[in-house]
């Protein structure tokens, strides 16, 4: 294996260092902040079947590398031994449709599903949900984590296996010998090796473009809201209204507005879900989410918690008493067809972004590519999905 540098400390770059270094690559990673900083660190935590059939073997490969790094790391990953099961709730007609198309994918995939629209059913399963629904689900799927934990407790593990985990160190560039990246201009110098990974999320762009690669990665801003509910153990499953989720791409194409659109409409406003994830102790809920086009360094929406807390009641009434503890958000990079970007884009330079919702959920998969990427092993599952450059006619 190659030596390889790594841009990015978040769940998609200790992944990638852990996989490498099971190899016997020598791996540096670099973060800009510290490990989990941003998105890997500001998500629901949660592995779950992915939207995309495409993305199943790619997940699955993920949660069974989660399982032995949770048993073997100094920090607790809080990793579900055995599904914790999702409620899907249709709260109207219109979105019965699409909880049916769920359904139908969760068993076509192994999954097994039970209905429980009936209130009786609704309130033997999860007493907290409405009983005013057209239609709810047990899909019993759903494994809870702690995502910032999973994160250190990878590069950890890559540490252990010799890798150098280099923290506060800004990527300034990719310096290029001969056509060919040699490796990441940092603050403290070029370090150079055989190949350079970025996996920057929605970061990565502004490096990549230094040398001439142009990749559809758009930001997306998604809130997350923490409330501790006054009867405890509120919930017992993973809870989730069904219905459209929210799509930021118009015609295959990321939907990045003119100008003009900000000067008439002002910022994009934010689509919205409710998923309700309790945690093991009982005592806090964590909702979510939200998607909305980055544009500013800070959230222009003023009642954009509000905004998710009402919907998160419609859902389960009992929230409308919950003390409100904490909220927060974290920046997703979405690709037009929301599959990751993962291959090599020029000589000596890989990319591992574009995961947007689903970095956890891919995490692991992703790096098993990358590593068989390297070795010029055949993939793990198919590769073509996911090549980076599969949006060069588009451009």
């Amino acid at each position: 294996m190659p030596d390889v540098v790594i841009v990015g400390g978040g769940v998609i770059g200790a992944a990638c260092a852990y996989e490498l270094t099971s190899r016997g690559a020598s791996v540096t990673l670099l973060e800009r902040d510290h490990l989990a900083a941003h998105a890997s660190g500001r998500n629901q935590g949660l592995w779950v079947l992915p939207e995309d059939d495409v993305n199943v073997p790619m997940a699955r490969a993920s949660l069974e590398t989660y399982r032995g790094v949770a048993a073997q790391a100094p920090i607790d990953v809080q990793l579900d031994d055995e599904p914790v099961g999702t409620v899907l709730v249709a709260m109207n007609a219109r979105d019965v449709r699409a909880a049916h198309e769920a359904v139908t994918r969760a068993e076509r995939h192994g999954f097994v599903v039970d209905d429980i629209s009936s209130p009786g059913d609704i309130r033997e399963h999860e007493p907290g949900v409405t009983r005013n629904v057209a239609g709810a689900w047990l899909v019993h799927v759903g494994h809870r984590l702690d995502p910032g934990a999973l994160t250190v407790a990878l590069a950890r593990s890559a540490a252990d296996r010799g890798a150098e985990i280099r923290h506060h160190l800004h990527a300034r560039g990719l310096a290029v010998r001969d056509e060919t990246v040699i490796g990441v201009v940092t603050d403290d110098g070029v370090v150079e090796a055989d190949t350079t990974i970025v996996a920057g999320g929605p970061w990565s762009s502004p490096l990549l473009e230094q040398v001439g690669v142009h990749l559809p990665i758009v930001g997306a801003r998604g809130w997350l809201v923490r409330v501790a509910p006054r009867r405890p153990h509120l919930l017992t499953h993973l809870v989730e209204a069904a219905g459209p989720h929210a799509a930021l791409h118009d015609d295959g194409l990321p939907l990045w507005p003119t100008a003009a659109d900000v000067v008439s409409e002002g910022e994009p406003r934010s689509e919205i879900g409710a998923l309700l994830h309790p945690h093991r102790d009982g005592r806090t809920i964590v909702i979510g989410s939200t998607r909305q086009i980055w544009l500013t360094p800070e959230p222009p929406e003023e009642r954009i918690v509000a905004r998710v807390l009402e919907a998160t009641i419609e859902l389960v009434p009992e929230v409308a008493e919950a003390r409100v503890r904490s909220s927060w958000w974290g920046l997703r990079p979405l690709t037009p067809d929301e599959r990751p970007l993962v291959g090599s884009v020029r000589e000596g330079l890989h990319v591992a972004t574009g995961h947007g919702s689903e970095g956890v959920i891919l995490g692991a998969g992703t790096a098993q590519l990358v590593a068989a990427q390297l070795a010029g092993e055949p993939p793990p599952f198919d590769a073509a999905p996911y090549d980076p450059l599969r949006f060069q006619e588009e451009r």
